[in-house]
Formats: structure tokens, C-alpha cells, sequence
């Protein structure tokens, strides 16, 4: 028994199925969890490794260079970078998508076991670490309204616990502010003259300050722990520490130093729309729902700006706020699609039974979805939910086409249980296979790489869900539902509906192109040659992109000074870029991060509807208002990117990598590229990776000098460190807060060269040694740090575009570099960033493409049982492509991978009508003429051919319109599908007939003429 039949007549077994999809469905809604984009796993490992007081070229020497000759032969891997900068070695480790990562993290550990005995004694134990690209923090505060140590104690005692109570929060962490600290400044002559060293009184105030148990004495008959209580309670009992020279005498502490009960140095300053603040980051726990734990933040943070009211604590980043407006944004257009779908199907049919009896099929197809995507794992995003909008209006298409054979079988006179069997099961197959080609174009992305596998997937699936779900819906509950209350006009029978006057135009045309059917197909081979000539040599411009731009609402604003410089100067620059850009109007939120020879702003503009103008041209003015800073250079960017920024780990758009083994030749390869490339339109945000570090004391350890008074480079390097930067030696606890205790030497003794060269260590001898005996100091620069790419020294030059397609620009950075870049012997270029990623991911599409093409035509081949029947079929789709294109040009929209994902959409769904037709037109055969199964089959077919792809078409246009938050993602999928459909329809309705005819006539006659020499060969035997 068909499965029409039995919906038909198990009505309410299937209303009771209908039921629990529905409930599971909405149940599965309310626990699905919320993100902006699939959770995805980033296959990297990062290798870090401390060396302490080395320079870029002594830890590219010691550490990057055998861990990176150790760690190349690890299987899986892709490619190998690192960053070798002072005092620290980074290796990053790229594996092909599908490795197991923990697996490579145990190889990893034993081929690191190798090397590690090779390393350096005073490096530290490499560390590996996991690349989570998940694990960014959700939210950023920023507490405001009193000195940076009011701020943070504030923090601590209030504002951290209350945050850290919340479920879901992993952590809150306080960056900023100024802590209480207790400093010994010691002073370089007084320990000359006594012969002590800084290692002394460190040993001396640590063993003041110590508590400890001493046993158990009996009292009675209870043993009582005794505990001697040594530790210091206040800051007066330092002053009482007394040193033992080697001679034997006490000598005071504040004899030797200068101690000072105070507060931090100032490293950094923190501001908040020009006030001084502190930072908090705000880690949510991994399994938790981002825009719960967000919103449980928000209120939070309400109830502590009331409860301190001196205190102003401002949200100033918020992922979930641009997740809850996103996808409010994608739910929106939804609604609107469904319901102008509705209105097409009422305006169609002009039976309110008819229209509410398809429309049923959109909610719960979309529920049925809801539960599938729950049992499958996935979350509510962007990318999941653009598939459920984009299909929308194919979720009524399989019901179409079933209720208006039952309403043409009712017209007939036929009764309503035989009728709702009959309209159903006849089209059962068509349909059944016009979903499946649908579905199969989701196949190829399984064998897509890098990102896009994790990020297409899921609507792969969520698509797929939908539509074997609308599917269901429309071999089950619309027969049944249509056999209990549809309404119909006898007037629209067959006969009755080829009188309507747009039939009667079509039937008129389709009769005119059968007559000339060869000029017909001449006609459309010539325009889509010449169409495909004309995108290919350029004559119609194509732009082309990476990913669509999303307004995020977030600019960051980096300016670094140019040579050595202090916390107070870029102090200073920062309220200079704040007075130049404080005025423009857009600006909600503006805050400011200074450290020395640095300064970064984050600018946050109001909601997208509150402001005319975009991100790009908000963060253009700001660039134009920054410049002409003498000594500073300033990179302006605008958060348009949903997976974090191009080149994959967050590179620029355009990227010029150069190879080769000196520096200096390499610096000045980026110099002659960086004013190369700097006229070229388009080209914002220059950036070279290899600069000249800023002047600096170089302390070369003679390791034979410094063995021989039993000093190893890591003692010196450790005590040289303490002196200049201050080292904690131990604690004051008071009133329960733990206070350092710092020692260094005095600054004015620690930053000439020559009282660097008097710093005294002791030798194990306790003669005291000069570290100008141990060490050549010598002033001079060096490099910030040292890039490597499979074990070669690149330099990289790096851009950001503006209102140029990014196709466009990379081929004139190509064509300046290869024209004018002089490289010598031994170096090369190559190119990388967003535009390397846009190749690479448009080459994956392609041939994903024609995978889907190809799957398709099976799919259509076992439906047909025939080899030609899809063939004329897959005419429909280089007709699609035409319309897509032109949907791209006329919207001013540039190809994208999302563009190239709707694409792939279009190869499954264009070729829906051509196979509803075809197989009406094979029945209708079987009884007439072929030319007269086509003049009746074709104008039957036209209202539900119609239907489908305007309710299809209708339903994309808001996202195609791309209002609100996030909705440019989905852009290009609606209208590369919109334009290829509408193109696709209007020429299927005559080319697919007309090629129809051709092919089936040529058929007959080779079967005739093969025939013909199979009898003469007969007769010749006879």
C-alpha cells in the first residue's frame, strides 16, 4: 500500500505523528543552544617555549630551530610556522582537517622529548598548547568612576565574585587597575660596600617571613600542635630585617634599600569615553549557551550599577548581543518569506482551504527540523538558520504540487478519498525525486577542506532536514488533510485551466518555439557562449570576494610610536586620537587600552538602525581624522568578519609573503613592497611584519667567564632581571589581602650603562664578581622577532581593502609586485591572507559543483530509467548560472563562497520544475503524439511551476534585501538562487520542451535507423 493511502485512511494515526513531531520539535527549539556560528575545531598546536633574556636570533638559534627540525616529520602535518621574539619561541603546527588532534598532541610530546635535552639550561620545559577558536571571551566590561586602585579593589572584592556566581561563567578576568605592593629599592653602593648581593636580601626577608609547625606538646591528656608564628603583619616589620655580611655583622635592611609602601607602577592605563577604568573579560564555561550566560551577565551588571552608585560598569563588547540581533534578523526575513509565500499560494489558488492546507506544511516541516537538528547535535546560528530561510519557500513546493493534482483530480468529479490517493501518489515519484536532487547537491561538501567542511556543513544538513521533512508532510498529512477539507471549483478542471488567459499567451509561445525549435536552441547555445566569454575575458564585470562583510559595530583603532618610548607619551597620543574622533556621531562606546609605544581603541557604534552610515565608512573617517601624527602609525579596523578575519587565523585581505635567509634583505623587500603597493586603490591598513627593534642594551654572557666563578647564563639572566625589572621575593598578608614584596635596585641606578656594568653577583667563592667580568654590554638594535614557514625565514606585507572588490585588488598588488619587485637569487613570493583563502575555497566549490551536477543527473537517471530524459533536464541548469550571474551584476553583489554555496542550492532546485514536467509529459505520451503530450502537459504544469518558484522566490527576497544585523552573510545565497531560478523558469518553460521534442525525435530516429540495419542483416542471413 502506498504511503498516500495509508495517510488517507489513517487519518488520525497521522494527525498523532503530526502531533509529536510538532511537540518534540518545539520542545527541541527551547533547548537548542545559540551561537553565532558553528562550533569549529581548528586543527592547530602551538608549541611555546620561554628563554629568558635571549634576543629574536638567539632563540631562533636555540629553541625554534631544532623544535622545528624535530617536529616536521610528525605525520598529518600541513604546515609549520613560527615566531621566534625576545625571550620566547612559538612554533604553530597546521594539521590537515581530520587529524586527531589528540593523538598529535601525544606524538608531539615524544618528539619534543627528543629535542628537549638539546635545548638551552636556563629555557624553559616547551609547553603544547591547543588552538580553540571557541574559547574567545563572550563579553567585556569596563568599571569606570574612581582612581585605578579604587577601581580595582572594587573589582575584587565586588564585581569579580558577583560575576564569577553566575552559571555558565568560567571566569571574570581584571586586567588594568593598580594593587598595593611593597618595593625594596636597593641601593648599588651600599651593597658594594657591605659586599652583598640582591640574592641575600631576598634569602634574608624570605626567612623573616616564615611560620611553620614545631610539633605537639601534651596538655593533660590532649596533644596540641605547636606552630611558631613568623610572618610578617605589617610593613614596620621589614624595617626591622637585619642582613649578615661575611664577616659577620648585622646590617639593617633600610640600612641597604629604601623601602616604600605604595601601589604598582603604572604599565598601562585603561579608559572608558575618556575616563580612567579598568577591564574585565568575561570566559564562559565551553558547554554553555552564549546568549544565556550573556543576558545572566547583563542583569547582573545592572544590579551593580545600582548597588554602587559611585561606580559605572558598561558592557562594551558583547558577542551575544550581535548573536540575539543576528538571528532575530534571520527568524524575521523567515516569517516574512513564509508569509509572502502564503500570499502567492492564496493569490494562485484563490481557495482559503487550498492555501491553509499547504501552509500547514511550513511550521511543522520547520519544527521537524528543530528536532532533527537537536539529535544531530547542532545549534541555532547564522549558518543553520540561513538554511532553514533559504528553503522556506521550497518547503511548500513538494505540497504544492500534491494538493494541485488532488484539487485538478476533484475538478474532475472525482471523490475526495480517491481523489487525495490518486493527486498523491501520482506525483509521489516526481516529487520524491525532485527532493533528492535537492538534498544530493549537499553531498560533495562532505569532501570539502579547511573551514568551510565546519561551517557549510551544518546547513548542509539543516537544509537536508527540512525538506525530507516537507517531503513527509506532503505525502502524508496534506492528502489526508485535503481529503477532509478542500473545497473545489468544478471550473478548474484541466480543460477550464487552459482557458485562463496567461495560459493561452504561454501555449501561443510554446507552440511558436516548436515550429522553430532548432533557432530556439541555436539561439540560447550562442547567448550562454557568449555570456560565459564575456565573464571570462572580463566584458562583464564579476567581482568577486571572500565573505560577505557583517556590520558588527566594532572598529579597533591600533597606533604604535615609532622608536623608544613611555607610558606618559602614549598617554598623550591617546587623549589626541580620542579629541579627533570623539565627535562623530555614530559613536556610542569608546574605549582605550595604552601601554608604552602603544595605543588601542575600541570604538563601538550604535545599533545598525540607529546610523546611515556602514562600518567601512565610520572606520574610513576615523582613518582620515588619525593620520598625519608625526612618529606614529595607525591601523584602522572594522569587525566585518562572523568566523574572525581573513587568511584563515585572522590575517589581512591581502597578503604578499617574501622568503629568504637574510633579514636585513628581507626588511628590505617589505620596505620596496609596503611603497610598491601603497598607491594602489583600495589598499588600507598596510602592515609589515619584520621591523628593526628599538635601541636596547645588549648583554652577551661569556659562558667560559661565567663557569668559570660557577655562575650558569640562566643565574645571571635571573639576578640581571631582578635588579633592572624587580622580582617578588615574597608576601605581606594584611586584613586578608596579599600584598608583594618586590625587590630590585634603584632605577637611577639600574639604567646608565655604566652602573648596569657595576651590578655585583656573588660567586659560590662569595667573592663578588661585576657583571662587566661575565658579560660584553654594548648598546644596539636588533629585531622585534623572526618569522619562519616551514623552517624559512619570511617577511610578510599585509593589506586591508576598501570599496574595491578584493579579486581586483589582488591582481594589481600581482601584477605591481611581479613588474617592479626586484627579488634576488634565493627569494620568492607567494601569496597569502584572504585572497589566497577565496582561491582555495572557490577551487573546493567548483568541483563541488560539479559533483552535485553530477549526482544530480544520477539521481534523475534512476527516477527517468533513461540516460536522455536527464540530459534535457540539465539544460535548466547553464540557464540558471546565466540568471545567477545576472542576479549578482544588476544587485552590485560580489561572488562569494556563500554565493558559491546558494550555487550549488540552485543545481538541486532548478531542475525540480523540469522534472514535474517531464514526467507529466512521459504520461500524457503514452496516450497522443509527443508534440501533443507537450501542448497538454506543459500548460498544466505552468500554474504549479509558477507557484513553486514564486513562493520560493517571494520567500528569499527579504533575505536578499539583507535587512538587519547579520543578514549580509545570507545575501548571496538569495539572490544567486532568486536570479537563477527566475531565469531558469521563464526560459525552462520553453527551452525544456522545445529541447524535449528535439532529443526524442532524434532518439526515435537512430532506434528506427538501428532497427533498419538489424532487418537488413536478418534478411541478408535468410
Amino acid at each position: 500500500m502506498k504511503i498516500s493511502d495509508i495517510s488517507v485512511s489513517r487519518p488520525v494515526t497521522i494527525t498523532m505523528i503530526i502531533m509529536a513531531v510538532v511537540l518534540i520539535g518545539g520542545l527541541a527549539l527551547t533547548r537548542l543552544p545559540m551561537d553565532l556560528t558553528p562550533e569549529m575545531e581548528v586543527p592547530f598546536l602551538m608549541i611555546r617555549t620561554s628563554y629568558s633574556g635571549a634576543t629574536p636570533e638567539e632563540v631562533e638559534e636555540s629553541i625554534t630551530r631544532p623544535v622545528e627540525s624535530t617536529v616536521a616529520t610528525i605525520d598529518g602535518l600541513s604546515s609549520l610556522n613560527s615566531n621566534s621574539s625576545e625571550g620566547s619561541s612559538m612554533v604553530f603546527l597546521e594539521f590537515e582537517y581530520g587529524t586527531d588532534l589528540t593523538e598529535a598532541k601525544n606524538d608531539l610530546r615524544d618528539l619534543i622529548s627528543q629535542v628537549e635535552t638539546g635545548l638551552p639550561d636556563s629555557a624553559d620545559e616547551p609547553r603544547i598548547m591547543n588552538y580553540d577558536p571557541n574559547a574567545q571571551p563572550i563579553m567585556e566590561l569596563a568599571v569606570a568612576g574612581g582612581t585605578a586602585v579604587e577601581l580595582k579593589n572594587i573589582a575584587e572584592d565586588t564585581i569579580q565574585p558577583r560575576l564569577e556566581q553566575i552559571i555558565g561563567v568560567a571566569t571574570a578576568e581584571i586586567s588594568g587597575g593598580r594593587s598595593r605592593e611593597i618595593r625594596i629599592n636597593a641601593d648599588q653602593e651600599q651593597l658594594s660596600a657591605y659586599n652583598l648581593t640582591l640574592d641575600q636580601i631576598a634569602e634574608a626577608v624570605r626567612a623573616s617571613n616564615q611560620s611553620g609547625g614545631l610539633g605537639t606538646v601534651m596538655v593533660g591528656n590532649e596533644e596540641i600542635s605547636v606552630r611558631a608564628l613568623g610572618e610578617f603583619e605589617n610593613f614596620e616589620d621589614l624595617e626591622e630585617i637585619e642582613i649578615t655580611t661575611a664577616a659577620g655583622d648585622k646590617v639593617p635592611l633600610s640600612l641597604l634599600a629604601d623601602l616604600e609602601d605604595g601601589f604598582q607602577e603604572v604599565s598601562s592605563i585603561s579608559y572608558l569615553n575618556g575616563q580612567e577604568s579598568i577591564g574585565i573579560s568575561i570566559q564562559k564555561q565551553g558547554d554553555s549557551n552564549t546568549v544565556s550566560v550573556a543576558n545572566e551577565v547583563r542583569d547582573t551588571v545592572a544590579e551593580l550599577n545600582s548597588e554602587l552608585t559611585d561606580t559605572d560598569i558598561q558592557i562594551t563588547t558583547n558577542n551575544a548581543q550581535y548573536i540575539e540581533d543576528s538571528i532575530s534578523s534571520v527568524l524575521q526575513n523567515f516569517i516574512i518569506g513564509g508569509i509572502l509565500a502564503v500570499i502567492i499560494l492564496f493569490i494562485f489558488l484563490r481557495n482559503f482551504s487550498s492555501t491553509v492546507v499547504i501552509a500547514t506544511a511550513i511550521p511543522i516541516s520547520v519544527l521537524a527540523t528543530f528536532a532533527l537538528m537537536y539529535f544531530a547535535n547542532l545549534s541555532l546560528n547564522l549558518i543553520t538558520l540561513g538554511g532553514i530561510a533559504l528553503g522556506v519557500g521550497m518547503l511548500v513546493d513538494n505540497s504544492i504540487v500534491v494538493l494541485e493534482n488532488i484539487y485538478r483530480h476533484r475538478a474532475l468529479g472525482i471523490g475526495r478519498l480517491d481523489a487525495a490517493k490518486d493527486g498523491a501518489s501520482e506525483v509521489a515519484t516526481a516529487i520524491s525525486a525532485s527532493t533528492l536532487t535537492t538534498v544530493a547537491v549537499f553531498i560533495p561538501v562532505i569532501f570539502i577542506e579547511d573551514l568551510l567542511a565546519q561551517l557549510f556543513t551544518p546547513m548542509a544538513l539543516t537544509v537536508t532536514f527540512s525538506l525530507l521533512a516537507s517531503l513527509f508532510v506532503a505525502l502524508t498529512f496534506i492528502p489526508m488533510l485535503s481529503s477532509k477539507v478542500l473545497k473545489v471549483n468544478q471550473n478548474e478542471s484541466d480543460e477550464s485551466v487552459k482557458k485562463k488567459k496567461y495560459v493561452i499567451y504561454y501555449q501561443k509561445i510554446l507552440n511558436k518555439s516548436l515550429k522553430h525549435r532548432y533557432k530556439i536552441v541555436a539561439a540560447f547555445l550562442i547567448f550562454f557562449i557568449l555570456f560565459g566569454a564575456g565573464i571570462a575575458l572580463d566584458i562583464i564585470p564579476l567581482e568577486t570576494e571572500y565573505m560577505p562583510d557583517s556590520d558588527q559595530g566594532t572598529i579597533r583603532v591600533f597606533a604604535r610610536l615609532e622608536g623608544n618610548s613611555t607610558i606618559e607619551k602614549s598617554n598623550q597620543l591617546a587623549q589626541d586620537l580620542y579629541s579627533r574622533i570623539e565627535e562623530i556621531p555614530e559613536i556610542e562606546l569608546l574605549t582605550a587600552r595604552v601601554n608604552s609605544g602603544r595605543v588601542n581603541l575600541t570604538v563601538e557604534l550604535l545599533p545598525l538602525e540607529e546610523r546611515d552610515r556602514d562600518i567601512s565608512t565610520i572606520a574610513e573617517e576615523i582613518r582620515s581624522r588619525s593620520k598625519n601624527l608625526p612618529g606614529v602609525s595607525i591601523n584602522v579596523s572594522a569587525m566585518t568578519s562572523i568566523i574572525g578575519g581573513g587568511g584563515g587565523m585572522g590575517g589581512t585581505a591581502i597578503e604578499a609573503q617574501i622568503n629568504g635567509p637574510d633579514l636585513d634583505t628581507l626588511l628590505n623587500l617589505g620596505e620596496n613592497t609596503e611603497n610598491l603597493i601603497t598607491d594602489i586603490e583600495g589598499i588600507r591598513n598596510i602592515d609589515v611584519s619584520l621591523e628593526r627593534g628599538n635601541e636596547e642594551i645588549h648583554v652577551g654572557i661569556n659562558k667560559t667567564q661565567a663557569q668559570n666563578f660557577g655562575f650558569t647564563s640562566s643565574d645571571i639572566i635571573s639576578y640581571v632581571n631582578m635588579a633592572l625589572s624587580g622580582s617578588t621575593i615574597s608576601q605581606l598578608t594584611e586584613s586578608g589581602e596579599e600584598i608583594d614584596i618586590i625587590l630590585k635596585l634603584k632605577d637611577n641606578e639600574s639604567t646608565s650603562l655604566r652602573n648596569l656594568s657595576n651590578i655585583k653577583l656573588f660567586a659560590s667563592s662569595r667573592v663578588s664578581v661585576p657583571l662587566s667580568q661575565l658579560a660584553t654590554i654594548k648598546e644596539g638594535t636588533g629585531y622585534s622577532s623572526i618569522e619562519r614557514e616551514n623552517q624559512q625565514r619570511y617577511i610578510s606585507v599585509g593589506a586591508d581593502i576598501f570599496e574595491r572588490p578584493l579579486g581586483e585588488v589582488q591582481n594589481d598588488v600581482e601584477t605591481v609586485l611581479a613588474e617592479e619587485l626586484n627579488l634576488p637569487s634565493g627569494y620568492t613570493i607567494t601569496y597569502g591572507g584572504e585572497a589566497a583563502d577565496m582561491s582555495s575555497s572557490f577551487n573546493q566549490l567548483f568541483t563541488a559543483a560539479i559533483l552535485a551536477i553530477i549526482l544530480v543527473y544520477m539521481v534523475m537517471a534512476s527516477q527517468f530509467e533513461s540516460l536522455i530524459h536527464p540530459f534535457i533536464i540539465m539544460f535548466t541548469v547553464p540557464l540558471s548560472i546565466i540568471g545567477a550571474v545576472l542576479g549578482l551584476i544588476i544587485t552590485g553583489t560580489a561572488l562569494s563562497v556563500y554565493g558559491l554555496i546558494g550555487a550549488i542550492m540552485l543545481v538541486g532546485i532548478v531542475v525540480n520544475n523540469a522534472i514535474v514536467m517531464i514526467d507529466y509529459i512521459n504520461n500524457r505520451k503514452e496516450q497522443m503524439s509527443r508534440k501533443e503530450a507537450i501542448l497538454e502537459a506543459a500548460p498544466i504544469r505552468l500554474r504549479p511551476i509558477l507557484m513553486t518558484t514564486l513562493t520560493t522566490v517571494l520567500a528569499l527576497v527579504p533575505l536578499a534585501i539583507g535587512i538587519g544585523t547579520g543578514a549580509e552573510t545570507q545575501q548571496p545565497m538569495a539572490i544567486v538562487v532568486i536570479g537563477g531560478l527566475l531565469f531558469s523558469t521563464l526560459l525552462t518553460l520553453v527551452v525544456i520542451p522545445v529541447v524535449y521534442d528535439i532529443v526524442d525525435e532524434l532518439r526515435n530516429k537512430f532506434v528506427r535507423w538501428l532497427l533498419k540495419i538489424v532487418h537488413k542483416e536478418e534478411v541478408t542471413e535468410e
